[in-house]
């Protein structure tokens, strides 16, 4: 495992974590606030649905236009963060990675160091990709899914836990998917480097007529995997997304069942459908991310290969 390409890349990950701590930190404490601030405006809606009916609004009006405008506002901020610290470790570990294979002292020829460059750049760019996503993305959603989760439980036991359990089926899906794409995605980054080392020997002897072929053949390579890749994955994203909407509808409809049962209120449903279109959201996005981490690493995995 220590000398595995996929143990190279996490270890690559948590060392800029560990390098840039500080950052990390407080990206984790904004994105934390982010989170709990997003779910405000969710139980004022409910709480305007339920007063509304009485006529006593008091001041939840003026309390959700400013839950609305707070919300983005600290998002806004959070953005700002992790993109700092994206761009002070892109900087940081590409100067390393280069430096590295300068100090092999042993002799490159043009299309090998445009391979090398092209892999260099990809793990990079693999590596702190991946460290924005793990700090900024999932994060979150283990925030929504505690929180949303403890307020269904406390409304309802089998709400609750039937939220849990419809998250499962789509998170499994993320997991098969990928291991479905995994040769595509190392064919991806591998024709990425051909086409670099290709392009630079064709540059550098343009009389050369099998440099030209090999360029053309390899660039059309790269269109067609390029393109069964990008339809497959859409295709699975898909169906994630509609197991996904499946299972958070049943939440909604075995609430609507029991809405006597538990005395449901209006607001109530209201604050259900918000906390489940959220957690939607935010399981779509991290399930995507995941996704981008584990094409980085594949990324990783292409240079790792090459040294």
């Amino acid at each position: 495992m220590p000398a595995s390409p996929n143990a190279g890349f996490w270890r690559d990950v948590f060392g800029l974590i560990a390098d840039y701590k500080w950052y990390a930190l407080a990206v984790l404490v904004v994105t934390a606030v982010q989170e709990v601030v997003a779910l405000w405006p969710v139980n004022l809606l409910g709480d305007f649905i339920d007063r509304f009916s009485t006529g006593d609004l008091g001041n939840v009006v003026i309390l959700f236009l400013g839950a609305s405008l707070l919300a983005p506002l600290v998002m806004r901020g959070n953005i700002i963060l992790r993109h700092k610290m994206f761009y002070e470790t892109d900087f940081a570990k590409r100067v390393q990675m280069t430096l590295e294979l300068c100090d092999e002292e042993r002799e490159i020829d043009p299309e090998e160091a445009g391979q090398a460059n092209a892999r260099i750049a990809n793990a990079v760019s693999g590596i702190t990709n991946a460290t924005y996503h793990v700090l900024g993305s999932f994060l979150p959603v283990i925030i929504k899914i505690i929180v949303v989760a403890s307020s269904l439980l406390a409304m309802n036991g089998r709400l609750g836990w039937a939220y849990l359990a419809s998250l499962v089926i789509p998170g499994a899906m993320t997991v098969v998917f990928n291991k479905r794409l995994r040769v595509l995605r190392d064919d991806q980054y591998g024709l990425i480097n051909q086409v670099e080392g290709a392009a630079i020997r064709t540059i550098t002897a343009p009389k050369v007529p099998a440099h030209r072929e090999r360029l053309a053949d390899a660039l059309r390579r790269r269109k067609d995997v390029y393109v069964e890749l990008l339809s497959r994955h859409q295709w699975y994203l898909y169906l994630r997304y509609a197991a996904l909407i499946g299972a958070q509808f049943l939440v909604v409809f075995l609430a609507l069942a029991q809405r006597t049962q538990i005395g449901l209120t209006a607001g109530d449903m209201a604050r259900i459908v918000g906390y489940t279109t959220q957690v939607a959201g935010a399981f779509l996005e991290a399930a995507a991310c995941l996704d981008a981490i584990i094409s980085f690493s594949r990324a990783y995995h292409v240079y790792a290969t090459g040294r």
